[in-house]
């Protein structure tokens, strides 16, 4: 297994060939809101017909709460979804309270390739093939490290 964590938010162009690479290699994504912070609803209403299903937790990727319980959105990985993740943001990091739910986290086959903690603007990938370092490597302008 190999991780490669983001060394800059990838913006516009970058952006947008990140989420095409995540939505095209997974099965499904997840966001979360917090309870204490506020969402734009419009956004979660767009996202409705796609959510799998929803669940409260203090745990999900690289995030521990002692707070209240998230709410974790687990949506469908298509080319709708996709088109709503370009639409609703010009940069990974604008994932983040108020105006959109956080920690994009995408999945294939059950296991978790990418995922961040926007607020704190941390993004990175969980390598198990060859396929998936090639994938990355194809989006231009996409900055990461090799976490030794």
């Amino acid at each position: 297994m190999e991780y490669w964590d983001l060394i800059e938010n990838p913006a516009d162009e970058t952006y947008q060939q990140l989420i095409n690479i995540l939505c095209d290699n997974s099965d499904k994504f997840y966001f979360v809101t917090r309870k204490e912070l506020e969402y734009d609803q419009e956004i979660l209403l767009k996202f409705k017909p796609y959510i799998i299903e929803t669940y409260k937790t203090r745990k999900w990727a690289n995030t521990i709460t002692k707070g209240p319980a998230a709410t974790v959105y687990v949506i469908e990985a298509n080319r709708n979804t996709r088109k709503l993740l370009q639409q609703s943001a010009k940069t990974l990091y604008d994932w983040v309270a108020p105006n959109l739910p956080e920690d994009l986290t995408f999945i294939k086959n059950n296991f978790a390739w990418f995922s961040c903690t926007t607020h704190e603007e941390f993004g990175g990938f969980s390598i198990r093939s060859e396929h998936y370092k090639k994938l990355i490597s194809q989006i231009h302008g996409l900055k990461v490290q090799k976490v030794e």
